[in-house]
């Protein structure tokens, strides 16, 4: 059976989708959504740098810099958040599809086409967040669709704030379409299974937060 890759298709029919998944020996339409999927989180990845989310401290470092150095750091910036973005969307597909295929013994590129439907969430996730950080002119870890808030509440210590604002509603939402998916294309116990997801997405967010946490504007002036 030849499976013909439709990202909305496996959000919004998973039944469907999985089924057909299920019986596919051959796959096809995977190369256009992949370059689909890079260039939406090259664009995100910029729009974001462009609000200054996520370089709140590089930005609120600009008394302490000559006009070269900010400028400079800018275009840095840029740079290092567009190939963030290649990298983060690389390691996410494929990366961790590989320690899916490995753990759980389901064909990689099956787990591949389940990662796209996650980051696609994920990017959905963005394309809200984003101007919701804008409008209220919030940081990411004042962020109302994470629990940045709550852990700013119950935890004083700045980097385990940095980890709760890291975990946001769409990251449980790709959880259970991750599980959903996965459980059903092994023959592994699923509670394995979603002890496994867990674990990855934990290690997510503990990177997540810890890129959060350093200071930027130190990491700019060592490279100008």
């Amino acid at each position: 059976m030849l499976y013909q890759m439709k990202l909305f298709k496996g959000l919004f029919q998973p039944g469907t989708s999985l089924y057909q998944l299920q019986k596919a020996e051959a796959l096809s339409g995977l190369a256009p959504r992949l370059l689909s999927v890079y260039l939406l989180s090259l664009l995100f990845f910029a729009i974001s740098t462009y609000y200054g989310i996520g370089t709140e401290s590089y930005s609120g470092a600009i008394t302490d810099s000559t006009i070269a150095e900010y400028e400079a750091g800018k275009l840095l910036l840029l740079g290092g958040e567009l190939a963030s973005s290649l990298l983060y969307t690389t390691l996410f597909i494929w990366f961790i599809a590989f320690i899916f295929w490995l753990m759980l013994d389901i064909s990689y590129m099956k787990a591949v086409i389940v990662q796209m439907f996650v980051f696609v969430i994920h990017l959905v996730g963005q394309a809200i967040t984003i101007p919701v950080l804008v409008f209220f002119d919030l940081n990411q870890l004042s962020n109302p669709l994470s629990f940045g808030v709550i852990g700013q509440y119950i935890i004083d210590h700045d980097f385990w704030q940095h980890v709760f604002g890291a975990i946001t509603l769409f990251d449980l939402l790709a959880i259970s379409y991750l599980y959903y998916y996965l459980k059903n294309l092994t023959e592994k116990n699923k509670y394995g299974t979603l002890i496994l997801i867990v674990f990855v997405y934990v290690f997510i967010w503990i990177i997540t937060a810890f890129m959060s946490f350093l200071e930027i504007p130190v990491l700019v002036r060592g490279w100008l």
